[in-house]
């Protein structure tokens, strides 16, 4: 069994995302996400291989994250697990940190208001 680079942390947050070469921006919702990439509970399997955007809103601005996706599993009848992977990480540090902090936050303000 080969371990893992990077802590997952569980999320429910939602996530938006680009696919390279098709117009049109899909909404769906994490099941996890670490340092090095994230899962995504999508309704359609898109295959391994192809090219992500994560949109990552910033105050005046929306960046994105440029993604792969490593593998796809059926979930149930209606949903997959998408395996995301953080393309060219270094280059992309600071908009990967940035990404993270804004779920990590979004959780614990969910988590605080269900108190």
């Amino acid at each position: 069994m080969q371990a893992r680079k990077f802590t997952r942390n569980p999320t429910d947050a939602p996530v938006s995302f680009t696919i390279n070469g098709m117009i049109g921006e899909h909404q769906h919702y994490l099941k996890d996400l670490s340092q090095g990439g994230l899962c995504i509970k999508s309704h359609g399997c898109i295959r391994p291989g192809t090219q992500l955007h994560i949109s990552v809103p910033f105050f005046n601005e929306t960046r994105s994250i440029r993604c792969k996706i490593t593998w796809c599993l059926p979930l149930d009848d209606a949903q997959y697990l998408l395996g995301v992977e953080f393309e060219n990480i270094t280059a992309q540090s600071a908009i990967v940190s940035k990404f993270l902090g804004e779920i990590a936050y979004l959780d614990e303000h969910h988590q605080s208001s269900l108190r």
